[in-house]
């Protein structure tokens, strides 16, 4: 908006955030907390029924690390062979990837990666804490689980490693502890079954968990009851703009006026901004989740969620369920379940709890897959774009959820131009490095 107040005070048109997840309905309660008349646009039937449905459920602080590791290419040109792997990449997906996946590569030299690494965790740490103060506000109920996260390793050289990053991000704020074999045990009890594999653990006490999607629809309740309008079944076709300002959104159900729009549509926002010569490296990477009823397991329902180093993937404890995420699949706008990369993530449970799997039945579970929207350096696209009136909160990647509080008020100071509690130029749309 970069304008005073006051000069808004007698428009009637809406701030108009595209996009009914986690980052939009993040976007629409902080706007709206602020007086401001939104409106949010959903073409689904209701909010986080995508990517924000069934993530994998926790807010990671300590994994700010991009997928575009040094060396990531070689990895990905391994994966097109291994339908087991933990990043795959789809032969149908590389005509479309290929400009996106040269920035990709280009921003994994080390040098640019621990950047991105630094300003996601700053993000990151930043809107976990902030979370947890629009909970503890608004009353807000979604399973939540303060216990941290546990990272197991099976060999010495696995765990240094994690540590050594561990270490350097303890130099920005982050809280680790390195616990042994037995800590690891009694940091969760039911992993005493493979004690033999593990050498250590990793344990993270300022993670959360819980479940996003009712996160999600707990918090759109809260913006809707404070003023905000949400519009469900509503397809935005394009973005309308005149004298060189976005004015207004076109949709399936006629013409809405803006004073402002937000763009927060995650894979899709490639598209609405392209028609304003806007190029927003932004590409899916499908995830998994399987979800399974864990009430049998009684006193022994496990603790705080598992990061198995080896599979790249977790288990994770939602209220009585068990989620078992992770893996990550480019494969375009494809949103079908491999069954392959299921059965992936049952072996994770097989693997970390093998006394427990006759306890549950992992033939009933809910399996799931969504689009995260990947930027080509890793980190989210946060602010003004080059059309004024028009801005933008997308790219999360895998840290939608982690990130979706501080970047909404991140996004909602800079277009009160307002000062920002962080840095806001890592995440600006003009970044160096950002387009290559």
């Amino acid at each position: 908006m970069n304008a005073t107040p006051t000069e808004h005070l007698n428009d009637p048109r809406p701030v108009i955030v595209i996009g009914g997840g986690l980052i939009g309905v993040a976007t629409l309660y902080e706007l709206t907390s602020r007086d401001l008349p939104c409106l949010l646009l959903e073409t689904r039937v209701g909010v986080a029924e995508e990517t924000s449905f069934a993530n994998g459920g926790m807010q990671t602080p300590s994994m700010p690390d991009p997928w575009n590791s040094p060396g990531v290419g070689h990895h990905l040109l391994e994966s097109l062979f291994d339908p087991r792997s933990s990043m795959k990449l789809r032969w149908t997906a590389i005509p479309g990837l290929t400009l996106w996946g040269l920035q990709f590569l280009r921003n994994s030299v080390p040098s640019r990666h621990e950047a991105t690494t630094v300003a996601n965790y700053h993000l990151a740490a930043y809107s976990t804490r902030l979370t947890d103060e629009w909970r503890a506000r608004a009353g807000l109920s979604y399973d939540y689980n303060n216990a941290g996260t546990l990272k197991v390793f099976e060999t010495d050289a696995s765990m240094d490693a994690a540590s050594m990053l561990a270490e350097r991000l303890s130099r920005h704020g982050l809280r680790y502890e390195i616990l042994d074999k037995a800590g690891v045990i009694s940091a969760e009890p039911q992993l005493a079954a493979i004690r033999e594999r593990i050498v250590g653990g990793l344990k993270f006490p300022d993670d959360r968990t819980g479940d996003a999607r009712q996160f999600t629809q707990s918090l759109a309740a809260r913006a809707t009851a404070s003023g905000g309008v949400i519009r469900t079944g509503t397809q935005v076709l394009r973005i309308l703009s005149e004298g060189g300002r976005a004015i207004a959104v076109e949709t399936n159900a006629g013409i809405i006026p803006a004073r402002a729009v937000v763009l927060a549509t995650g894979t899709t926002a490639p598209v609405l901004a392209g028609s304003h010569g806007i190029r927003l490296p932004i590409a899916p990477a499908k995830g998994y989740s399987y979800t399974v009823d864990a009430s049998p397991l009684g006193s022994e329902m496990i603790r705080i969620p598992v990061i198995d180093d080896v599979m790249h993937a977790a288990v994770v404890p939602i209220g009585s369920r068990l989620r078992f995420v992770g893996t990550a699949e480019f494969a375009g706008q494809n949103k079908q379940i491999d069954p392959v990369r299921v059965d992936n993530l049952k072996s994770l449970f097989h693997r970390l709890f093998p006394h427990l799997v006759e306890r549950i039945d992992l033939s009933g579970g809910s399996a799931w897959a969504g689009l995260r929207p990947m930027s080509a350096d890793g980190r989210p696209i946060i602010g003004a774009s080059p059309l004024p009136g028009l801005w933008l909160n997308c790219g999360h990647g895998h840290l939608g959820w982690t990130k979706a509080a501080g970047s909404a008020k991140l996004l909602a100071d800079l277009m009160q131009d307002r000062a920002t509690d962080i840095d806001p130029a890592p995440y600006a749309y003009g970044r160096r490095h950002a387009h290559g």
